[in-house]
């Protein structure tokens, strides 16, 4: 069933429930209305007949059912019985055979007065009438065909009524049902005719700000996600492909100049030592290729646990130092009370890939090799900062320093593939925390990381 015919068939049974007990209540106050005005009539023709035998001398018992018999305004199937205070009955009018009535029914409408009751289609009323400190009791019954006639003539115009209302609902709730629902059938469509070529696109939301427009800006939102994603990987493969040809090509070119010809033992150990050299910077590439996959991951923040940044620290700088042995790194540790200052939730070997390509970027274009780090523990975050005193960055390019195999052109020559400050961001944003940069041109650079201390950090010591 299509949510256009639900829509359309819940709007029918609400609206029946709501016309239906609308008649319902229309009948029920009209079947009373009409009980009441029909007891109404029984007591007065029974208080008119009492009065003219009761308290008008010149009216005897014959005359007076001479005169309710040509009575015009007689009720249908009428009879009226009157007894005296001895419950005798003194007089009584109608052709109707009806079964006597007995002493308590009397007695007790002298005590408690007005009593109806009902015999299939007819209707009766018993009531007390004084005169003269005499408590005489009336009987009224009588058949109200008419009543009865116009009320079965409403229930015939309320059902039809019912019917045709709910079948007009149902044709008004599919229009509107239709209506309400094109926004998600265009949201459909749009949905249907998007496919990694049409990232681009994006769905109409209109003016307004229902739960349909806000389901609309989810999908474009989703869908500016996606692309993002899309363009992302396919520059990353891209890339990728480009830095891993290099030293493949460099690798598989000196190995077939090797081949040409016979070589004296230098020649081949120089050129094993430059393929092993080319093997190991392809090995590195490959590596940062993987981390930068994993810190894409946000599932890796489901494995973090306290780290304390200053083993951090000191172990990048030994796996720095040990890659050359010309790099210097110079660690200063402050505002640091205890080692919950230092304390961070992540994963180590990403902090570890973090502060190793800091200080390895630092190195690596400072004019003397030295990387100057400083540790920080103060306040709710953790700050890292990395100082080198080469090149520097120039303004324009500090946006997109970040961004991957991106690399500016005052380098030097230096060996890079332009992944690492990329894997420093992303690690950073999945730890929470943020990296700025300071540099101008010929005035080196300065990077500054703070993450968030660990919860376990924050609490007060014992």
């Amino acid at each position: 069933m299509t949510i256009r015919t639900r829509l359309a068939l819940q709007f029918v049974l609400l609206g029946s429930l709501v016309l239906a007990t609308a008649f319902v209540a229309v009948y029920m106050l009209s079947a009373d209305y009409r009980a009441e005005e029909f007891s109404n009539r029984m007591r007065d023709r029974g208080m008119h007949a009492a009065k003219l035998l009761l308290q008008v001398d010149e009216v005897s018992e014959d005359l007076l059912m001479k005169i309710e018999r040509n009575n015009p305004v007689r009720l249908p199937e009428e009879y009226v019985r009157i007894f005296d205070r001895g419950n005798a009955l003194i007089f009584h009018s109608g052709d109707q055979l009806v079964p006597p009535t007995s002493v308590e029914v009397l007695d007790r409408a002298r005590i408690e007065g007005d009593s109806r009751r009902s015999h299939g289609v007819r209707e009766e009323i018993i009531f007390p009438f004084n005169v003269r400190d005499e408590r005489f009791v009336v009987q009224v019954s009588g058949n109200d065909i008419f009543g009865r006639s116009k009320l079965r003539n409403l229930l015939r115009v309320l059902v039809l009524t019912f019917l045709a209302g709910v079948l007009i609902m149902f044709f008004i709730g599919r229009v509107y049902a239709a209506r309400a629902l094109a926004p998600v059938q265009r949201l459909v469509a749009a949905m249907r005719s998007t496919g990694p070529a049409e990232l681009d696109h994006r769905v109409l939301v209109g003016a307004s700000h229902d739960e349909i427009a806000e389901l609309a800006h989810s999908f474009n939102d989703l869908i500016a996600r996606l692309e993002v994603a899309f363009l992302a990987q396919r520059n990353f493969i891209a890339n990728a492909s480009h830095e891993m040809r290099t030293p493949l090509t460099t690798i598989s070119g000196q190995i077939e100049v090797l081949l040409l010809r016979e070589r004296d033992p230098d020649e081949y150990r120089a050129t094993l030592r430059s393929v092993l050299d080319d093997m190991r910077a392809l090995n590195r590439l490959a590596n940062r290729l993987l981390l930068l996959a994993q810190a894409e991951t946000e599932s890796t923040a489901s494995t973090f646990v306290p780290v304390r940044m200053d083993e951090i620290v000191w172990s990048a700088r030994l796996e720095v130092q040990r890659a050359d042995e010309r790099y210097k790194v110079q660690v200063l540790i402050d505002a640091v009370e205890d080692e919950r200052d230092l304390m961070v939730n992540g994963n180590e070997a990403l902090l570890r890939s973090l502060v190793f390509n800091l200080m390895d970027n630092a190195c690596k274009y400072s004019d003397d090799a030295c990387a100057r780090v400083v540790l920080n523990g103060a306040g709710a975050t953790v700050s890292l900062q990395v100082d080198n005193t080469g090149p520097g960055i120039d303004a324009h390019h500090h946006l997109r320093i970040f961004e991957p195999f991106f690399r500016a052109r005052n380098t030097g020559g230096a060996q890079g593939h332009g992944i690492g400050l990329s894997l420093v961001k992303r690690i950073t944003e999945l730890h929470g925390g943020a990296i700025t940069l300071q540099s101008e041109a010929n005035q080196g650079a300065s990077f500054r990381v703070t993450l968030p201390k660990a919860e376990t950090a924050l609490a007060p010591a014992p």
